[in-house]
This record gives structure tokens, C-alpha cells and sequence, in this order.
């Protein structure tokens, strides 16, 4: 069976509609702008506005509902979800590749999320880490230094905690970290924006410190400092949002 010039061209054009409009309605309800239960206008209603066909909007629909963002109550419509409360594993994939800015609860929670993860990753290289493994991350880290912007500091500031997961000896943390990998990003480059390359860098050094030493206590407190100033201190990464 082959598939001419003409019919590839409309399963394309179908397909960018697809992804146009679901990315849009995922940005919406991600950042707040359609709230947990907004009720949808009606199918041909949202089709119309869309300019897409009826059968395209009811697909999407079934998608975002599969995604934990809809929630289609027969005979009565179709309402956003409490993705906070009620979301699966496909609303966290969502927030893991957003290509645009999350709301503070959002960002509170990943900044949160990823203090666990990187005090059990940090534990676990103190505890099984070669020295010369532990100063290879050192070196990883002295990149970010010398990074000449927002955007190379925050991708060697990936690599760096990258490295650090898989130095962990625990598979899913750096699938985790992996998974994050464009929010995260983003993150670092509104701190380096707001704060500069070197305070960055002084923050990640003062945890780093205490790996070289050993130290989980140290980690510890250091790590929850720095990130307690990173969510609502002196540092706020999202102070301006």
C-alpha cells in the first residue's frame, strides 16, 4: 500500500493540528489560565474555535483525558481535571517537557522533588563513590564556572547533577533526572538570569564540598539551606512570576 503526495500532506496537516492544539489546551490548564473544574464549551463549539474537525477535537480530548487534564463526565461535558490531585504518570511526563514557564506550586514541587532525589543520590555516592570518581565530579562542576552563559551554566549544571545520579549506583534516579531534563533547564537559566553564573556555581560548590568530605550531615543541611533560599529566601527562583 503506498500513500501519495496529497493524502501524505493531509495526515501532516492532521497531525500538526493535533499537536498544536493539545500542546495549547496542556499549556492553558498547566499554567493556571483553564482552571480545575472550567467546564469546555461543547465539542462542535470547541471545534469551530479550534478550526479543526469534530472528529480531530473529540480525539484530542480522549487524549488529554487520558493524559489526567480532562475529565469527560457523561451528559454533562468536559472539565478540567485537578491534575494536582488526580493527575497519572502522563501529567508528570507533561510537566516534564513544557516548553514554557510553570506555575510556583509547580516549581515549588519539582525544587522540592529534586532536593529528595539529589540528598539520596549524594548519600549514595559518599557511600560507595570511588575518590577519583567524586573528583571527576568536581571537575563537571568547574565547567559550570566557566560557562560564558545562562544557557551553557544551566546544561552543565544538568550534566553535573546527570552525573551525580548515575554516580548514585541507583537506576532510577538518573532516568528521573533524565525526565526533568528540559524543566530543570529552564530553572537553572532564571537563577543564573537572576543571580549570576557565580552564585550558581557557589551554591552547587558548597554541597559538592561536603561530598569530597564524606560528609552526609553536611550535605544535608547544606542542601536543605540552599534550597529552602532557592524556593522562598534570598534566592527565590520564582519571585518575579
Amino acid at each position: 500500500m503506498q500513500i501519495d503526495t496529497e493524502e501524505r500532506r493531509q495526515m501532516e496537516e492532521k497531525r500538526s493540528s493535533r499537536d498544536i492544539v493539545t500542546a495549547r489546551i496542556t499549556e492553558m490548564i498547566l499554567t493556571g489560565q483553564l482552571k480545575p473544574d472550567d467546564q469546555l464549551p461543547p465539542e462542535r463549539e470547541l471545534a469551530q474555535s479550534m478550526g479543526i474537525s469534530r472528529k480531530l477535537c473529540s480525539d484530542i480530548i480522549k487524549e488529554l483525558e487520558r493524559r489526567g487534564l480532562l475529565v469527560v463526565v457523561p451528559r454533562q461535558g468536559v472539565f478540567v481535571n485537578d491534575f494536582r490531585h488526580n493527575g497519572n504518570i502522563y501529567t508528570l511526563e507533561a510537566l516534564m517537557n513544557v516548553q514554557f514557564e510553570l506555575q510556583p506550586q509547580e516549581i515549588r514541587s519539582l525544587l522540592e522533588f529534586r532536593w529528595a532525589m539529589e540528598l539520596l543520590a549524594c548519600k549514595r555516592v559518599i557511600e560507595t563513590a570511588s575518590d577519583q570518581e567524586i573528583a571527576d565530579l568536581g571537575h563537571m562542576l568547574d565547567k559550570v564556572l566557566d560557562s560564558g552563559s545562562a544557557e551553557e551554566a544551566a546544561l552543565c549544571t544538568y550534566e553535573y547533577y546527570h552525573k551525580l545520579a548515575v554516580l548514585s549506583g541507583n537506576s532510577i534516579i538518573p532516568m528521573t533526572t533524565l525526565g526533568f531534563k528540559t524543566s530543570t533547564i529552564k530553572l537553572w537559566q532564571r537563577y543564573v538570569n537572576n543571580f549570576g553564573i557565580s552564585q550558581l556555581y557557589k551554591s552547587l560548590a558548597q554541597v559538592y564540598f561536603h561530598i569530597r568530605q564524606r560528609d552526609f550531615e553536611g550535605v544535608f543541611k547544606q542542601l536543605s539551606k540552599s534550597t529552602t533560599e532557592t524556593i522562598s529566601g534570598d534566592y527565590s527562583i520564582y519571585k518575579d512570576l
